[in-house]
């Protein structure tokens, strides 16, 4: 299931690109998923754990990926991988409803990028909790409907200014 933080989350890494390249495992590439993410998101073929056939680029190592490339193999690959989804692009929104329905993630969303036009047909049937107030959204509209209510909604910090 994916659970979807509404708003700016401090805690949600934004930097995708330092935090992959310092820290993925050459082994992800060998995952036919994660072959998959990258020739559907970048349109590039895996040769190897440390090359990466690029068709505007040409040969490039794993660190030239797109951040939403990137993005969509740390949350299929780490368990504890938090980020807003503000780094994404449209052409990940199926991708992260499929990694959903394998297992649990956890984002947070700042921005108006993603929809999820696919949330509730056949292939993507598990709805997605929003984090602010515990509800299940259920398809495409819900969604928006919750991310226009929520996101860029001033969330009070206690002992803060609410000037």
């Amino acid at each position: 299931m994916l659970s979807i933080f509404f708003g700016y989350d401090k805690d949600a890494i934004l930097n995708v690109d330092t935090y992959f390249n310092n820290t993925y495992d050459e082994a992800y590439f060998d995952d036919p998923f994660v072959r998959m993410i990258i020739s559907k998101v970048d349109h590039s073929e895996v040769q190897d754990r440390q090359c990466i056939l690029s068709p505007v680029l040409g040969q490039i190592p794993p660190e030239r990926l797109s951040g939403g490339a990137k993005a969509l193999i740390l949350m299929y690959e780490e368990d504890d991988f938090y980020t807003d989804l503000i780094v994404c692009g449209r052409n990940c929104e199926k991708l992260i409803l499929d990694i959903a329905e394998k297992k649990s993630i956890k984002c947070s969303l700042s921005g108006y990028d993603i929809s999820f036009d696919n949330l509730g047909d056949n292939d993507h049937p598990t709805p997605v909790r929003c984090e602010n107030d515990g509800s299940l959204l259920r398809n495409h509209e819900e969604f928006v409907l919750k991310m226009l209510e929520l996101v860029g909604k001033k969330i009070p910090v206690p002992g803060g200014n609410q000037g």
